[in-house]
């Protein structure tokens, strides 16, 4: 039987993926990534998943890069295949209409760290390090990390850690804006969930306009990104999700979304 590189689960609405090579440090090799896209196909078109939350296995690593056996084999041609279909799973992760959270429990490292700055939100655990440190072997980076890194942190921090190919604390990506929050180990998960369910407390349309708003904001002119969001608040106030949430508010009790 073929090994499952990637541990999916559902459970009250919140997808948990879980990358389960924990003795390989969670490494991606063609495998994971076919996985990790099914899996991101599966959260977009299902009905029943409001939100995914990408964790590793173990107390050690969230994600240490690829797979150092297919990156020591690999020609060019090959290289070059696995990093675009890398570069597009990332995509997909920032492109996706649920919310996404990266849950680090370790080091998240060259692609590891690619993946969770894919993701909507980064929660770490207080033994998490995260970076890009693919300048020691004289490369750089190829699942859109420096790009990522430098609009969550600004260029003068980005070009920092790029350059000097460091690895952070997560109390010290916590102070420059590369994670959201910090916590215990053992609460980590507890932590991701519960910030899930606050997000999913919401109107999931309106979630999805609202990231569709800010993931655009860097690639608009502020006047066209002005009009953009004018125009969504527009069609949510026009929505069903729109009327019950004011009717919500004004009867004083929760509202029941129907995403339409």
């Amino acid at each position: 039987m073929e090994e499952i590189h990637i541990a999916f689960e559902v459970s009250n609405e919140i997808g948990v993926a879980t990358l389960n090579r924990s003795q390989k440090g969670n490494t991606f090799d063609w495998q994971t990534i076919s996985e990790l896209e099914s899996i991101l196909y599966q959260v977009e078109n299902d009905a029943g998943i409001k939100g995914l939350i990408i964790t590793g296995a173990g107390d050690r690593y969230f994600c240490v890069g690829a797979d150092i056996k297919l990156m020591k084999s690999a020609d060019t041609k090959e290289y070059s295949e696995f990093l675009f279909a890398g570069l597009r799973m990332n995509e997909k992760i920032q492109r996706c209409r649920k919310p996404t959270i990266a849950a680090i429990n370790g080091v998240a490292v060259g692609a590891g760290g690619e993946i969770a700055m894919s993701c909507d939100i980064r929660i770490a655990s207080t033994s998490s390090k995260i970076g890009v440190p693919e300048l020691k072997i004289g490369m750089v980076p190829g699942w859109g990390g420096v790009f990522r890194l430098a609009r969550l942190v600004g260029q003068a921090k980005a070009l920092e850690l790029v350059l000097t190919a460091s690895n952070i604390t997560a109390e010290k990506a916590y102070s420059i804006g590369l994670v959201n929050h910090v916590t215990e180990h053992e609460n980590l998960m507890h932590s991701a969930r519960e910030m899930m369910e606050r997000i999913l407390a919401n109107a999931p349309i309106g979630i999805a306009f609202a990231k569709s708003i800010i993931r655009s904001e860097p690639e608009m002119h502020s006047h066209i990104g002005e009009y953009f969001e004018a125009l969504t608040s527009i069609l949510t106030f026009s929505s069903r999700d729109g009327k019950e949430g004011m009717e919500a508010f004004f009867q004083k009790r929760d509202p029941t979304w129907s995403n339409s």
